[in-house]
């Protein structure tokens, strides 16, 4: 008698395909380019509701003070350094486009710039936009969700929604609505809104970016640097308001910085 496959078995040999091809993907040598589909830069503005200035974050390990770059004035050395510390004493440490602790945890040869964005109707309404670019080593992206818990935020929910974009499909975007509890404070509610993009790839999920590695790596001999795009911001306890802005800052940031499709402009 003919016995049938039930979905368990095939399943589990998708299962065991896919981890396989992420075992070879990341231990089997590969050609490492350089190529990146997103430019290595934020806009100073997006649209003409948000201006953008950048963020530097001071290496001294008394001060850790971080700095908008309209702020400050170039050194006599043609670099920017720290003015003072939170005490108001002088400083003098050297600035730098990551915060000392992302220094220490990231690979060298990783990428990371961030702008702070100012609505320009209304100043206390801020939004924060960042990039993560990879070197050659995959650990300089890893998962969001272990990065925001291990911050002291709480997740309490966690959806894709689709940021319409002229030209093409949705673009989707995984988005975090966080809370933060500290002493003496009221609760902080924020959002965290993400999504990965490779040479000609884009992605919310952590896992399919990490499958599409592995599948360049082990069919195409091949590793491409990803790229890591956030936007986070204050947000309601309660309702979806956020999501408006989520949609109105994606829809100017994407056009932006994004090399897919537009490739040979560069």
């Amino acid at each position: 008698m003919e016995k049938k496959v039930g979905l368990r078995q095939y399943l589990s040999v998708f299962l065991l395909f896919g981890v396989s091809m992420l075992f070879l993907g990341f231990t089997v040598d590969v050609s490492i380019t350089d190529e990146a589909g997103v430019r290595t830069e934020l806009p100073d503005a997006l649209g003409e509701a948000w201006s953008g200035h950048e963020i530097l974050f001071c290496h001294n390990q008394h001060c850790g003070r971080d700095w908008l770059v309209r702020d400050l004035e170039l050194h006599v050395s043609g670099v920017y350094v720290c003015p003072e510390d939170y005490s108001g004493n002088p400083c003098g440490g050297k600035l730098h486009t990551m915060a000392l602790g992302e220094y220490h945890a990231l690979p060298r040869d990783t990428v990371l710039f961030k702008k702070r964005y100012f609505h320009n109707d209304d100043p206390d309404q801020t939004v924060f936009a960042s990039v993560v670019l990879s070197g050659n080593d995959r650990s300089s992206i890893h998962r969001p969700e272990v990065c925001m818990t291990g911050q002291g935020h709480r997740i309490e929910r966690t959806e894709v929604i689709d940021v319409e974009l002229p030209g093409r499909e949705p673009l989707q975007v995984m988005v975090m609505d966080l809370s933060r509890t500290l002493p003496n404070h009221p609760t902080f509610y924020t959002y965290y809104a993400y999504w990965f993009v490779g040479k000609d790839i884009e992605t919310p999920h952590h896992l399919e970016r990490l499958i599409w590695m592995g599948f360049d790596r082990v069919f195409r001999n091949v590793a491409h640097r990803w790229a890591y795009i956030a936007v986070a911001g204050a947000r309601e306890m309660d309702g979806n308001s956020h999501h408006d802005q989520i949609r109105d800052v994606v829809s100017e940031l994407y056009p932006a910085i994004s090399l897919i499709g537009h490739r040979d402009e560069e």
